[in-house]
């Protein structure tokens, strides 16, 4: 006797999900809402692998959590559309082959049907409408099928990082559909009896004005295909270019998506990419941090030796911040006060972590200078009164 029960596979989980570039410095489900097209392609692998129920990453009940990220009135709205990104997974199952047949019998009972209007020109208008249909649905399982493309990469994961994999799979997939959607235009058309000839001979004819007209766009698929051959950065690397920073989402044929910190989509094209300085991120292994601390001109030089000392001391015993190269000196003389100029290198290379680490050590810094009996400056200025010594003649 066989039995059948429903498959379930563990879904969008952080091991899953840190495969795709998630670093752990927000929740897994900020971040999957950050990448839908993450969640929607590891649930759609389940699915394939047989799946009959998918697990969606929901935020959880905890409040104090839920507050903390400032999120507790929203997370109704959040978990509506991380269930909803996971429906669309699950309801991607409709195969095109299973449509096939199903327009094949179709076709065949309206063929064989005994009807009055079953004439040789029935019969050629149900063929070509019959042709178009298994063309759009060939052209439809031929684009499902572009994730064939991260296959044949991963096949090669010993000669490629798993960055580059991804980056070159997203890549390749957007080329691999735009062929797939120019050649099923091309066979519609033919299919419905327009002449492709004479249209491919005119777009010859026309694509030296096409060309001059689309030099930009050339330049941008050209700076596209060296950025993903080169690789500068990849897809969730953290990168600076010019004015911008924030991870990188998508590189596509004309440009590159970036999601800045606070959380907003900027689009930049590839050739503005390649002729900026990118600095990327994710390869640093370290971060300079450099600050200056203003103290009061009253303060003594013991005082001021020791508050360095101390300052020295205190960030030494950080286990983020590298002892290495650190300085900490008597820098200038200011206007209003007088510089310690800071200088070392933290271990937290990603944004958000650089940001706790900076609010930790600057409230220590705080009691630092309240037990070493220094005030911090701030600008000022000093008026002096004086008494003007009378005029003669005057009174």
């Amino acid at each position: 006797m066989e039995i059948r029960f429903p498959l379930i596979l563990d879904g969008a989980t952080g091991t899953e999900l840190q495969k795709h570039g998630y670093a752990g410095d927000v929740s897994a489900e900020q971040w999957t809402l950050a990448h839908p097209d993450i969640l929607r392609e590891i649930q759609r692998g389940y699915v394939a692998a047989g799946s009959r129920v998918l697990y969606t990453p929901t935020f959880g009940a905890n409040r104090q959590k839920l507050e903390e990220r400032g999120i507790f009135n929203r997370t109704a709205d959040f978990n509506r559309r991380l269930a909803a990104l996971s429906r669309e997974a699950a309801d991607g199952r409709a195969c095109p082959t299973t449509i096939l047949l199903r327009a094949v019998f179709i076709y065949a009972a309206l063929w064989v049907l005994p009807l009055e209007l079953n004439t040789p020109t029935y019969r050629s208008v149900l063929a070509r409408i019959m042709q178009v249909t298994a063309i759009c649905l060939i052209a439809w399982g031929a684009w499902m099928a572009a994730p064939v493309c991260r296959l044949l990469l991963r096949s090669a994961e010993n000669k490629l990082d798993i960055a580059t994999n991804r980056t070159m799979g997203r890549f390749f997939e957007n080329i691999f559909r735009a062929v797939v959607g120019v050649v099923a235009g091309i066979a519609v058309l033919d299919a419905l009896g327009i002449p492709v000839t004479g249209l491919l001979t005119g777009a010859g004819v026309a694509g030296i004005g096409i060309t001059l007209a689309a030099q930009s766009t050339m330049t941008n698929l050209i700076a596209g295909v060296a950025l993903v051959l080169e690789h500068p950065f990849g897809i969730g690397d953290y990168v600076i270019l010019g004015s911008y920073e924030g991870t990188v989402e998508d590189i596509s044929f004309r440009s590159t998506r970036i999601r800045t910190p606070d959380h907003a989509v900027i689009t930049v094209e590839n050739s503005k990419v390649c002729g900026e300085y990118i600095q990327n991120v994710a390869d640093r292994t370290n971060r300079l941090w450099q600050f200056t601390i203003g103290v009061t001109y009253d303060i003594p030089r013991e005082k001021v030796e020791t508050l360095c000392a101390d300052l020295k001391e205190l960030l030494s015993a950080d286990a983020q911040i590298s002892s290495d190269a650190m300085t900490v000196t008597l820098n200038e003389f200011s206007a209003s006060s007088m510089d310690i100029l800071v200088r070392c290198y933290v271990t937290a290379v990603d944004y958000t972590g650089y940001l706790q680490l900076k609010s930790r050590m600057n409230l220590a810094i705080m009691d630092l200078m309240k037990r070493d009996g220094c005030d911090f400056a701030f600008p000022s200025t000093s008026v002096y009164l004086g008494k003007m010594p009378p005029q003669k003649g005057k009174p």
